[in-house]
């Protein structure tokens, strides 16, 4: 049986970091190599700020890998808050061992996104992202909210997240979109995390069950 890696959230625009789409495309070429099936559950190209399109055009490397697993039918994408447009609102599928399992970016969940406060920001964001001056102001709002309450917005965001995987009743679900990956024995909620200048972090659904792991460029 094949594995399946998931991964989110690496927010690629024409100004990420070059080890961005370093590990990006390393990650997408390693899981063809390993005959692993992909899911990119939300937010891998930052169409919101950036505008849509303009982040995959900036990483055509990456680009074509993708286009390698699809053509191979190894990939399945969600679509984030930063591109709805990218995929399906979630994935779902059976895995030997673990039963029913829910992936979804999970943005609706946030707390804040969902407030009146974070609805507008979403709505402004969407109409004029592009403009340098909102793209600092939605960073330094988003930076000031984890500094302030960081720790009880993850503890919200699982909450709501497992409260989805009940309802529909999955065994497990795997979200993104908090940046904080998480995976806990017993626990029904798990988090593949985000790209990150010293490593992409992702989950994998394998044989013996779910694990996270992190890919690093060669030091």
């Amino acid at each position: 049986m094949s594995e399946l890696w998931i991964a989110s959230d690496w927010h690629l625009a024409p100004d990420s970091p070059a080890a961005h789409g370093r590990l990006a495309r390393t990650f997408l070429e390693a899981a063809l190599a390993a005959d692993a099936r992909v899911v990119l559950n939300g937010d891998v190209f930052d169409d919101l700020f950036a505008g849509p399109g303009r982040g995959e055009a900036a990483h055509p490397e990456v680009a074509r890998a993708l286009r390698a697993l699809e053509a191979r039918r190894r990939l399945a994408r969600t679509r984030g808050n930063h591109d709805p447009d990218a995929g399906d609102e979630r994935v779902e599928l059976d895995w030997p061992g673990l039963g029913r399992v829910l992936v979804a970016h999970g943005h609706a969940a946030d707390p804040v996104s969902a407030s009146a406060v974070g609805r507008l920001g979403d709505a402004i964001s969407r109409r004029f992202g592009r403009l340098g001056v909102v793209r600092g102001a939605a960073w330094l709002a988003e930076t000031a909210a984890r500094a302030v309450a960081e720790d009880w917005m993850v503890a919200t965001f699982r909450r709501r997240c497992l409260a989805l995987v009940e309802r529909g009743g999955y065994a497990f679900g795997v979200f993104g979109h908090v940046h904080a990956a998480h995976l806990a024995p017993g626990d029904r909620y798990a988090n593949a995390g985000a790209l990150r200048t010293d490593g992409l972090e992702y989950l994998v659904l394998a044989a013996d069950g779910p694990r996270l792991a992190v890919l690093r460029e060669p030091a």
